[in-house]
Formats: structure tokens, sequence, C-alpha cells
């Protein structure tokens, strides 16, 4: 039997692999192992391992790491203290495989530990392209020491050949989260309400900005160009927290104190967990920052998406999405066009099950580590 690891840090990652996490807990012919770490564990960004317990899932390996570091030196000191105790597990595991998704600080870390164990890396989302984040060359270094590679377009899968020089072992797959959208159950907005403590209003934004590590000053212009030009709107806005990156400590007080301002209008969910966060996006009327998941999941569902500043550019979209610079009047200029145009087309999510159906990531991935025994 096979021995498996899977690692995760992030709300994000987990929410995208949940589907590949769970079918392979229900696969006997293999012996799994799940590694929860990072923000997962604290609190400040809503202890999301919480999701993780909801789901079921009792094979975890918690690997607490310190978050209370010298800002400059957060991110590489996390890196190290990341590395040792992934170290500690997998030596103690000793998968024959560690899957990894993306691109984070914590993932290079355990893609780190794991090549210097001599442990197959599989790589998913590998291949793509964020010129305004730290976390570009860290994907393409986890790429670098990774055996496998599934992509999620064809163009990321020319990327990772070009790189590593190589055809063999990689496969497009297309986006993890059309597993997430194959096993997606729609809530109500008076459901949402109930389970977030959100009010709907007329018109309503979700917003989720992390750090621009890239940028002399971490994206934060931009955030308080947002939060100034949100002031000139009549709508509802529900914030998430930003990703733990250097700076991030600040954007989340920017958000807190912003909401305070006005409780009838604005909330803040730390985080929203996949299911809920799929259902926010088909139920609000624009999704607004500088996340991935508003070029990739937002822009597959058809919904209007303010991507700010250069976090994200070079990413690949999967869909239509308003690119803006950071300053006031782009920013501005975006949301008053969400406020003059109709919506977009309707996102069909049983046509969207019929055509992808026969295609799930997970299932594409599962067969190979199968064949591969």
């Amino acid at each position: 039997m096979k021995r498996i690891a899977l690692f995760t840090g992030t709300r994000a990652e987990y929410g995208l692999m949940r589907t590949l996490i769970l079918k392979l807990i229900d696969n006997n012919k293999f012996d799994f192992n799940l590694l929860v770490s990072s923000t997962h564990l604290n609190d400040r960004y809503g202890k999301t391992i919480k999701e993780i317990e909801n789901d079921g899932v009792t094979f975890l390996h918690q690997l607490p790491i310190k978050f209370n570091n010298p800002r400059e030196l957060d991110m590489p000191y996390q890196t190290a203290d990341t590395i040792k105790v992934i170290s500690k597990a997998l030596n103690n595991i000793k998968p024959d495989y560690l899957i990894l998704l993306g691109d984070r600080y914590e993932t290079f870390a355990a893609a780190s530990a794991a090549h210097l164990l001599g442990i197959k890396i599989v790589h998913l989302h590998g291949g793509e392209t964020t010129l305004g984040a730290i976390d570009d060359k860290l994907r393409n270094a986890i790429s670098q020491l990774s055996s496998i590679h599934f992509t999620s377009a064809d163009i990321h899968k020319q990327k990772v050949q070009n790189m590593i020089l190589s055809e063999k072992n990689i496969f497009d797959i297309g986006p993890l989260i059309i597993d997430g959208l194959l096993n997606f159950e729609k809530i109500s907005k008076e459901q949402f309400e109930d389970k977030t403590g959100f009010n709907f209003q007329e018109k309503n934004f979700l917003i989720t900005y992390h750090p621009e590590t890239m940028s002399n000053d971490l994206g934060i212009s931009g955030l308080d160009n947002l939060l100034k030009a949100l002031l000139n709107f009549k709508c509802n806005i529900l914030f998430t927290s930003p990703n733990a990156d250097k700076g991030s400590d600040i954007i989340l007080d920017k958000i807190q104190n912003f909401v305070e301002r006005n409780k009838n209008n604005y909330f803040f969910v730390p985080s929203l967990g996949q299911i809920l966060y799929l259902n926010a996006l088909l139920l609000f009327d624009c999704i607004i920052g500088n996340s991935s998941s508003g070029i990739n999941e937002a822009s597959m569902l058809k919904k209007s998406v303010i991507n700010i500043g250069n976090r994200q550019k070079g990413r690949y979209k999967f869909g239509k999405v308003i690119d803006v610079k950071s300053d006031y009047k782009s920013i501005s200029n975006a949301i008053d066009q969400i406020f003059k145009f109709p919506k977009g087309n309707l996102f069909n999510l049983e046509e969207f099950k019929k055509s992808y159906i026969s295609k799930s990531p997970s299932d594409q991935i599962i067969q190979f580590l199968e064949d591969d025994i």
C-alpha cells in the first residue's frame, strides 16, 4: 500500500483540495496522512482547522508554527520553522508521495523538506504566473523540486515543461475548483445570512485583499484607495481575511477598523470555507480585491470581478476580469461600472456539471497515483 501525505497551510488550499482529500481518505489503496499547519491553527486568521474537522477528517497531523516574529523577518522565520516541523513529521510518516498545491512560502518549506528526505513531490497548479507576488518564484521552485505535475491549463503545462526541460509526468487536468463545483449545493440568501450574519442589500460586494509582496508598500495604498472609494457607493460589503504574508497585519487592522465604522453595511468573516465561499461567489454582485479566487473561481462562474494592482499580473484568466490600477480614480470608476451595467450571464450549475462530470481533476490525480503503484 502506497503511503501518501498532503500538506495544507491555508483555507484557500484546503478548499481547492477538499474533494481530493476526501477521496484519498476513502480510497483503500492508499495510507493517507494530512499535514495541517500555518493559518489553519491561528486564531487571528480564523483557525480554519475547524473547517477540516467539520468534514470528518481524522488523519490529521497538526504542525503549529510561530507567528509572533519581527515583521521584517516573519516570512523567512516561518519558512524555517515549517521546514523543521514538517521534516520531523515526514520522517515519522515516511510517505511515498507528498501532495502540494500552489506557491505559498509554507508550501515551499514543505517541498524543501520532502526533497531533502527523498520523498516524491506531486505539485498541483504549477506553471502559473503572479508577477506582483513573491509566490511567483516560490511556485517555480516547487515545480523544480517536484516529480509529478498536475496543471490547471495547457498554457501552464507548457510552462512547466519549459522550466524542467521535460514532458514526463506533466498533466493538464483543469483547475481544482471544478471538483468543488461538481459537488456543490446552492443555498439561499436567507441561509447565507443565517450562517454568516451578513445582510443582503440591493448591491452586495465580496472583498478579499492580500498583501502585494513585490510592491514597496505591500499594496497598502491600493487598499486605502479601495476603502475610500467604497464610501461613495450604497452597498453592503463582506470582507474576508488576507493571507498571512508580510503586511497582512496592517491590512487586517485597516479592514476591521473600516467595518467598525458602519456595522449595518460592512461585515467581516475571517474565513467562509469552500461551501460558503462558492455560494458567496454566486450570491454577490461583484468580487473585488487581488485574490486568485477572483481570477479563477469567480471568473469561471461568470461573476463581475475587479482585480486591483499587480499581485495577479500575468495570471491566466478563466473568464472576464476588470483589471485596474491601485489608484483611487481607477478603482472608483471600475466600481461605478458595476452599478451602471446590468448583471452578466448567470452561471448554470447544472449545465456545468453535465459538461465536467467526467473530468474531475481529483479523479485524474487518483487514477495516476493508482496506476503508479
